[in-house]
């Protein structure tokens, strides 16, 4: 039961194309449907589609025809609203075809090529006669040649004579030369057209091997009745992915967070004017009842496996791969848009993998997100994006300034949050808009509601920042085997603004982990302890126009030999004085050594 109300979450309103066609006479009464609700999943989306019916006493049959031929077989389900208006006895889908050869159409298709390969074969024809009739004149041609002198030498050759052997051949070739260009033309004029009719052949052929869907019910009444029946199921081809929006003023006690789903489908059918429902949860849990079976020791029966069952799916997926590119271009001859399709499917099918990702870790931690799109919504079947508002919530700000020279020089504008709305803020891409204009994007993990975060509004350009080794309080040096190595930064952190600031400054110092490398002596100007991970945290605040210095100092011993054990291809070090991150620590007192010897 729970699986079914799963299954029918979704909002969406769409008339489907597919179902312009009647069904076959033996599939019983055709409905007139349209899609009234969908929710989209990682890799897929489900479809529900209503449709009126007026019951006849007894048993009848009705048919949704024209689906989509890649729709999910297993995912199908049925009901009756009102209940009392009938008895749902049974349901069955049929595979059909868009197109048979033997259809009228596709017959006359076919005729209409024969009919201009028939013309252009009668040019060929006339071609190859005039071919022939060209040598027969050339031939006359050079046996007059050869015949010419030596009538000279036995009679006397009239002028008229050599004349009217001269205008037939002439006028022979002239004649044949005109009739090869008359055929000629008339193959151009012809050449297009038999193209097109070819393409429309070929169309119909794709159509034909396309495969489409018709569910019929069959329904028991005991009476007349006025009812709707509601047809769900899963079909590929759809995926969505979160993106936000935050806004805010400079200083501001409240931002602005807006949640997006964009979404994407080539799934056959256009939604249009839909209420739209979006999940993070794998669709193929809401099929199955998670059932424990015995676990039995020292038994010596035998042991009963459930049997898994087929997983439809994986057929309706086959069938869209193959099938829904003909699909498209069967409906839209515009070559120009068949490649922008063809690229718009690629694009949905990498997003999709890296989505279904994401959703996967969620799910892993036990966390699962449901999300109605406000409003009414439109999605062409063309696999353009579309963004769908998903949520809105105003969230109260501290703001700070955090600084870690190590990483960058540039201190950065941040604002801790929390989550005090109903929804869950989903991973994904965050784009920063401050007093209305675009800053970036930045990118948020999972977080649940009541849960507390962080965001970047952006670089805090009032703020200067450096980090260099001190080399009159720095040295290192060799004995034997071991290296010895003293090192000792400056940090320095100025307010370039005509107004005090604080900042929250951020270094770190090395954490050994391996016995061949000690860390010792570590000292800070002001004083803070590090933490277990060896991170330090100031609390720096400044006038107008004011800077302070830090200092950071510790020693190191370790193995001569160490930083040749460093991997090369990584970057070892910044530019100037100044050392980047470098998560691996034999990478960074190569880098200090390298810089303690200039």
């Amino acid at each position: 039961m729970n699986s079914c109300l799963v299954l029918l979450l979704a909002p969406l309103a769409v008339t489907a194309r597919l179902l312009a066609a009647e069904p076959p006479s033996d599939d019983g009464q055709p409905l007139t449907s349209r899609i009234t609700e969908v929710t989209v999943y990682a890799d897929r989306a489900q479809v529900v589609r209503q449709a009126p019916a007026q019951l006849a006493p007894g048993t009848s049959r009705y048919a949704f025809a024209k689906l989509p031929g890649w729709i999910d077989e297993g995912s199908v389900r049925v009901t009756i609203s009102p209940a009392s208006a009938g008895k749902i006895l049974d349901v069955q889908v049929r595979r059909t075809f868009l197109a048979k050869p033997t259809d009228e159409e596709f017959t006359k298709a076919e005729a209409a090529v024969r009919e201009l390969a028939d013309q252009i074969a009668d040019l060929d024809d006339e071609q190859t006669v005039l071919t022939a009739q060209a040598k027969h004149v050339d031939a006359i041609r050079m046996f007059s040649l050869d015949k010419f002198p030596k009538d000279v030498a036995a009679r006397e050759v009239k002028p008229q004579e050599y004349s009217a052997a001269v205008e037939f051949i002439s006028e022979s070739l002239r004649k044949t030369a005109a009739a090869r260009r008359e055929l000629e033309k008339k193959r151009r004029n012809l050449q297009p057209e038999l193209q097109a009719r070819q393409r429309r052949v070929e169309e119909l052929r794709q159509r034909s091997q396309l495969e489409q869907r018709t569910v019929v019910i069959t329904v028991q009444s005991v009476a007349a009745a006025a009812a709707t029946l509601t047809l769900s199921s899963m079909l590929p081809g759809a995926t969505w992915e979160p993106a936000h929006e935050l806004r805010a003023s400079n200083g501001a006690t409240n931002l602005a967070l807006t949640s997006y789903a964009t979404v994407t489908q080539s799934t056959g059918e256009d939604w249009t004017g839909v209420a739209l429902a979006l999940s993070t949860q794998r669709s193929t849990e809401t099929m199955k009842i998670p059932e424990l079976h015995g676990l039995l020791l020292g038994s010596s029966r035998a042991a009963v496996r459930a049997v898994n069952r087929i997983d439809t799916f994986q057929d309706a997926n086959r069938n869209w791969t193959t099938q829904n590119g003909f699909f498209f271009n069967a409906n839209n001859p515009s070559v120009a848009k068949q490649m922008e399709y063809g690229d718009n499917q690629k694009l949905m099918l990498g997003n999709s993998a890296v989505v279904c990702a994401v959703f996967e870790k969620l799910q892993q931690r036990g966390t699962s997100a449901h999300f109605a799109a406000v409003g009414a919504q439109t999605v062409r079947a063309d696999g353009l994006p579309v963004r769908a508002p998903i949520g809105a919530v105003d969230l109260a700000a501290k703001h700070h300034i955090m600084a870690a020279p190590e990483l960058s020089l540039n201190a950065a504008h941040t604002a801790d949050l929390t989550n005090t709305g109903k929804l869950p803020l989903l991973p994904g891409k965050v784009a920063l808009y401050i007093d209305g204009a675009f800053l970036g994007l930045t990118e948020t993990d999972f977080v649940a509601s009541g849960e507390s975060f962080d965001v970047f509004l952006g670089v805090a350009d009032q703020i200067k920042l450096s980090r260099v080794v001190d080399p009159k309080r720095s040295e290192f040096y060799r004995s034997g085997t071991r290296t010895r190595m003293k090192v000792s930064y400056v940090l320095t952190v100025e307010n370039l603004a005509d107004k005090p600031a604080t900042v929250l400054l951020t270094d770190r110092v090395p954490i050994s982990e391996v016995d061949e490398i000690r860390v010792s002596s570590v000292k800070s100007t002001p004083e803070v302890k590090a933490d277990i991970k060896g991170l330090l945290r100031w609390s720096v605040a400044l006038g107008a126009k004011q800077s302070k210095e830090h200092r950071i100092e510790y020693t190191l011993e370790y193995p001569a030999d160490l930083p040749q054990r460093a991997d090369p291809k990584k970057p070892t070090s910044g530019s100037g004085s100044t050392l980047h991150f470098e998560s691996d620590l034999k990478l960074q007192i190569r880098s200090l050594e390298e810089t303690l010897r200039k």
